[in-house]
C-alpha cells in the first residue's frame, strides 16, 4: 500500500484544507477523521473522473484505491455546508455528481473540476452561486469572541451544521494535534498532560478509536 499526499493550508477561510493523492499501487487507505466535510476528485488510471462529497466522520474508513488513480480533496471547514442539502451527510454517507468532461453539476450549476491550485476560486463560485453557506455560532466557537448563545443552542448549532456533535468534534481535533505532536518528536507523556488526557492509556485508546492507529503506529495516518 503506497500513496503519495500532499497538502496546503488555505487562506479562505470556507477552506480548511487542499489535499492532493497519488496511489502508486493498489491498497486500501483508511480515511480518518478530521473535523471536516470533503469535496473530492478521483481521477481512474483511464483518466475518467467522479466528484463526489463525503460527510464528517468520527471513526476511520476504508476506502479501496487502484495503482495509477490519483484524487484532489477540498477539506471545508467546520462552519461551511451544503446550503441546499435537507440532511447534513456523515460517516461514510457520499453523494455522487454529474460529471462532464472539464465540469461537474451541483443543484443546477455547472462549476470547474476540482484541482490543487483552484480550490479558493472554486468556493467562490459555489458560493456566489448559494451552494454554500456559512453558520457564525459555529464559526465563532473557538474564538476569542464566540456568539452569544447558550451551550444547548451551540450544540444545536454544530449538530445540524457539521452532523457531529461538538464534543466529537472537539475530541477528533485533539486527537490530530496529539498525532502530530508524537509524529513530530515529542514524548506521549508530555503529549496526554498538555492537551488534556486524564493519562496516557486514555490518549492511547482516544488516537486509538479515532485514527484508527496506536501512537507507535501513526505512519498511515496523514489528514493532521
Amino acid at each position: 500500500m503506497v500513496q503519495k499526499h500532499t497538502s496546503r493550508p488555505s487562506p479562505h477561510p470556507w477552506i480548511d484544507t487542499v489535499w492532493q493523492t497519488v496511489c502508486l499501487s493498489d491498497g486500501i487507505y483508511k480515511a480518518t477523521p478530521d473535523g471536516s466535510w470533503d469535496l473530492l476528485r478521483s481521477v481512474a488510471p483511464d483518466g475518467i473522473s467522479v466528484v463526489f462529497f463525503s460527510g464528517q466522520a468520527t471513526e476511520p474508513v476504508d476506502v479501496p484505491y487502484v495503482e495509477g488513480e490519483h484524487s484532489v480533496v477540498i477539506s471545508f471547514a467546520a462552519h461551511v455546508y451544503l446550503a441546499r442539502d435537507k440532511e447534513v451527510r456523515t460517516g461514510a454517507a457520499v453523494r455522487f455528481l454529474d460529471v462532464t468532461q472539464d465540469q461537474f453539476l451541483l443543484d443546477g450549476v455547472e462549476l470547474p473540476l476540482p484541482t490543487f491550485l483552484n480550490a479558493e476560486a472554486l468556493v467562490d463560485e459555489m458560493i456566489a452561486a448559494g451552494l454554500l453557506a456559512s453558520d457564525d455560532v459555529v464559526a465563532r466557537a473557538f474564538t476569542e469572541k464566540p456568539k452569544a448563545a447558550s451551550k444547548r443552542s451551540v450544540q444545536q448549532h454544530f449538530k445540524n451544521t457539521t452532523g457531529i456533535t461538538q464534543k466529537d468534534f472537539q475530541l477528533i481535533r485533539r486527537a490530530q494535534e496529539a498525532v502530530r505532536r508524537l509524529k513530530a518528536g515529542d514524548s506521549a507523556a508530555a503529549v496526554a498532560f498538555d492537551l488534556g488526557y486524564t493519562d496516557q492509556p486514555h490518549m492511547i485508546k482516544s488516537i486509538k478509536k479515532i485514527m484508527g492507529s496506536l501512537p507507535s503506529n501513526l505512519d498511515a495516518v496523514h489528514k493532521i
